[in-house]
Formats: C-alpha cells, structure tokens, sequence
C-alpha cells in the first residue's frame, strides 16, 4: 500500500450534536475537495462531519485501477455501521461518484436520516463513454484529465486529485451507476439533490433524473447557477453548506 499524499488525509470535525455527516469524494480526488463545504457545515449546523479517503485513491493511479465499486461501497458501508455506534443521526452525502455511493448507501441501509447527492453522474457530457471505455482499454489504461485554468485553481486551493482516470476504475463507477439507478425508487429516507448549471463533466438533467425516480421518499432540489463539477470547492460553497444544514433540521420533524 502506497502512503497516502498529505493532502487527501481524511478529517473528523466533531460537533456538539447527536447528528454525523459523512461526506464522500468524487472518482480520482479525495477528502480535500469537500472539506470546503463541510467545515462550514460544521459551523453551520454544528454537528460532526467526517470526509473518509476511498479505496485507491490518495496514493497512485495504479492503486485505484486495482479497486472496484464494491471496495469502495465497502469502506462507506462500515463507516456508517462504526458511526451508528456514536451517533442516532446519520446522514450520506456525495459529490460526483460520491453521490452515487451515498445513493446506494440509501437504497441498501434503513438506518441513514437522509442523503445528499451533488452532481451524481447520471448522464455525462462525454458522449457513450461507457460504450467506448473497453475500446480506449485497448490502446491505453488511463484517461487523460485537461490541465485547464479550473482544474489549476482547484489544486491551488488544496485539492488533491488524479492528473488522469483509469479505465477499469471508471468502467466500474459505470456499473455502479446503473445498479443505483435500478435502485432510485427504493428508496424511502429524505433526499436532497443539488446540480450544478455550470457542470462540465455531468450534465445538467442529472439531477432533475434522480428527483424523479426517487418516488418512495421526499425530495428536495437545488440548481446550483453559479457552480461547476466541483460546487464543494465553488462560489456556492456557502449556499451548499445552508441547504444541507437547513436539511438536517427539517428531518427533527419527520
């Protein structure tokens, strides 16, 4: 096993509360790209939010080509049994593939007060990628990502993230995907859908999917208008923050 880079440690924020967050990160990065959003969450409603680092990630890409979903369900399912031992409210959020795992997290467990998924790829903008992705396989093992100004300025302010996706890691996510979206209407614990007008990775409609297919439980949804892929590290940090704070004390009454 690889050392885990500094910056893609996981965190503990301990609140004063009965209430426990845990917030998972996207395919590729680690705890620092939603650490933003949960410390002011921490403020915000003042309960504890734990970022846990997934399987194959914050070490080396050849670590995460190893992986699969279930390793990384795996690590979230026992996370949440450990918590339930400290705490009698446990909600799952997720950004990007996080998303996905905090929704599987709801179609598998009774046990969560309730979910927040944030740009959840259900539709991506690159077109057939799940079609295409054993071709590439052929010629090359990883994905290049774009060293673009968004990605530089995210790495400036402490993310720490791949320089590329490997092919069976995403192959697998792809499977995730479609189990969680077989699953979407098993559900039955409050959900709260946030998406990104500005994603360039996920498309826009994604969301709006998910609050449609959750049909068993209430839904609550959120464009994000000024917001990109990663809207935990974005200007509508602090909006993100309040609605899932606002969120965690609606379902006192439920």
């Amino acid at each position: 096993m690889n050392k885990i880079h500094p910056q893609a440690q996981p965190f503990y924020l301990q609140g004063n509360n009965d209430t426990v967050l845990l917030f998972i990160h996207g395919i590729t990065a680690s705890p620092s790209e939603v650490y933003p959003t949960a410390r002011l969450l921490h403020e915000k409603a003042q309960c504890s939010v734990k970022g846990i680092l997934l399987p194959g990630h914050g070490t080396t890409l050849a670590d995460l080509s190893k992986t699969r979903w279930t390793d990384w369900y795996k690590t979230v399912d026992i996370e949440i049994t450990k918590l339930k031992k400290q705490y009698s409210r446990i909600f799952i959020a997720g950004l990007s593939m996080g998303g996905l795992l905090s929704l599987y997290a709801g179609i598998r467990r009774t046990d969560i007060k309730g979910l927040i998924s944030i740009n959840t790829p259900i539709f991506i903008k690159i077109p057939a990628v799940d079609i295409l992705a054993p071709i590439v396989r052929l010629v090359c093992r990883n994905i290049p990502k774009s060293n673009n100004h968004w990605n530089k300025e995210l790495n400036n302010q402490g993310r720490f993230n791949y320089n590329a996706t490997p092919i069976d890691a995403f192959q697998s996510m792809w499977q995730l995907r479609h189990k969680v979206v077989e699953g979407l209407n098993m559900i039955t614990v409050p959900l709260l859908v946030m998406q990104s007008a500005l994603d360039e990775t996920v498309r826009s409609d994604s969301g709006r999917f998910i609050a449609s297919r959750v049909v068993n439980a209430p839904v609550d949804y959120l464009e994000l208008t000024l917001s990109r892929h990663v809207a935990t590290m974005d200007q509508e940090k602090g909006l993100i923050a309040g609605k899932i704070a606002e969120f965690i004390e609606q379902t006192y009454n439920m």
